[in-house]
């Protein structure tokens, strides 16, 4: 099985991390070997630790610091986690110099985007006349808004082109995307809801599929098609 470095949630006044169960599933299901990489962990120490994994995947959790991105916090953001942030934008780093599959899901996909020179929208209001709820009241595993995921796209062929619908857990989203992203799908109001790229094997999703897949199996396609780029096979 192939070893994937994963990083998690981190209560800096607990000073204790954590991570859903949810990931650790959907990888062992894909036949992937998670091993989780606490924000408590130095950069340094993660970048040596990637150096023997066969790929990453950077999970959900708070918000981006707006100054990576060149902004000044909004009185909207969220909590903020200099630990995490330090940690992730270097793994990145180090994943790109490796060549290794990252797959980002929700705060992962923005940290990915923010990593290669994009930037985010730090608070969601009302979208224009056409704007939806982007930050789910209900069951986690529940669909809450569709999304248009375009044809052609590393994620069409884990999902089918066309509307699909899926659960919503945010306040933010990708705004400039990112040189050598792609965008794969979007939400009725227009939202990035999916980015991409081929080489390096880059994808990234708004939603949470990892609280989704043993309700709606479909979601499991993202893990799979994660695990076959980590095994070295390509679009």
């Amino acid at each position: 099985m192939r070893l994937i470095a994963v990083t998690c949630m981190h209560n800096c006044s607990e000073q204790r991390s954590s991570i859903s169960d949810g990931y650790i599933g959907a990888l062992e299901r894909a036949a992937l070997t998670p091993v989780v990489i606490p924000p408590s962990l130095s950069p340094q120490a993660s970048v040596r630790g990637l150096e023997r994994m066969d790929g990453l995947l950077l999970s959900g959790g708070n918000d981006v610091a707006p100054l990576r991105y060149g902004q000044q916090p909004r009185p909207e953001i969220g909590a903020l986690d200099v630990l995490r942030d330090e940690q992730e934008f270097a793994l990145v780093k180090k994943a790109f110099d490796l060549g290794i599959p990252v797959f980002g899901i929700c705060r992962g996909a923005q940290v990915l985007n923010v990593a290669l020179g994009g930037t985010l929208i730090q608070h969601i209001h009302a979208n224009g006349p056409e704007g939806i709820q982007h930050c789910q009241n209900g069951q986690s595993w529940q669909c809450h808004h569709h999304i248009e995921v375009k044809p052609g796209t590393m994620l069409a062929s884990a999902l089918g082109a066309g509307i699909v619908a899926v659960n919503s857990h945010h306040h933010q989203a990708v705004d400039k995307i990112a040189p050598g992203l792609t965008v794969s799908a979007t939400a009725p109001d227009g939202l990035i809801e999916g980015i991409e790229c081929a080489d390096p094997w880059i994808l990234g999703v708004q939603w949470h599929p990892e609280m989704m897949w043993q309700h709606h199996p479909e979601f499991l396609h993202l893990f799979e098609i994660f695990a076959r780029a980590c095994k070295g096979e390509r679009p």
